[in-house]
């Protein structure tokens, strides 16, 4: 059974585009972003819509959480109470879906120093064709170029985008060497290394970060389920 499942309930009428139904999963890129006590609120409902409690967990697996969205935004705060959208204290985060995205994976990072909220929020296009079984999707969200350099085979992620790499070169075992890099004061510094498992029938989610409190690009990697097919649209 698929675990925790809820909805946002709205009112319809002609003047109201008709509601979108997303499916979402809401990872921590790091522990202590991690919690039980996240509330996702739709900010284009009406003002009488509930939220929705949805946990931030530190791992991915099978559960989700359906939200019925009026908009493509939603916000997530500590509270239920619509009232917490205009509180800082209780401001998690916020992100923009974009269009035609059914199920996605929220990935709450560090905020910036000078951000309003303690997150800041990376969607992830999870459905089959987007992220296939078998494959990595690499993230870089760092402001420098980066290098991923798996047997002998070399990937080059450029600040800001987002690749896939699917059938990665293996060894015996079906693992791959790997050394990652990045282009920082005009020369290319390791950052990490180590063995990375093919991804069978399951994916990962790699991502590359600039950790606001070091300086310091990061590379965390996420194991995932096999794709699935979100659940069907209602018929109108």
């Amino acid at each position: 059974m698929l675990g925790c499942i809820a909805a946002l309930l709205l009112p319809l009428s002609a003047q109201q585009k008709p509601a979108a139904r997303v499916e979402i999963r809401l990872l921590a890129f790091q522990p202590d972003l991690a919690t039980d006590d996240a509330f996702a609120h739709d900010p284009a409902a009406p003002a009488a819509t509930a939220a929705v409690k949805v946990p931030v967990k530190s791992y991915l697996n099978h559960e989700f959480t359906t939200v019925v969205l009026t908009g493509r935004r939603i916000v997530f705060t500590t509270k239920p109470d619509r009232e917490s959208l205009t509180r800082a204290a209780e401001l998690l985060g916020e992100v923009t879906l974009p269009q035609g995205v059914r199920s996605a994976i929220l990935l709450f990072l560090p905020a910036p120093a000078d951000g309003k909220a303690r997150c800041q929020i990376l969607a992830i296009d999870d459905s089959k064709q987007a992220f296939p079984a078998g494959s990595f999707r690499v993230s870089n969200l760092s402001p420098e170029p980066v290098r991923i350099v798996l047997e002998e085979k070399t990937y080059t992620f450029k600040p800001g985008t987002t690749e896939l790499i699917i059938d990665p070169p293996v060894r015996a075992g079906k693992q791959s060497g790997m050394k990652a890099f990045a282009f920082h004061d005009n020369v290319w510094q390791r950052i990490g290394s180590g063995i990375w498992p093919h991804p069978g029938d399951n994916r990962v989610v790699q991502v590359l970060f600039t950790n606001p409190a070091t300086g310091q690009v990061q590379l965390r990697a996420y194991d995932d389920v096999p794709p699935r097919s979100p659940a069907p649209l209602p018929p109108r």
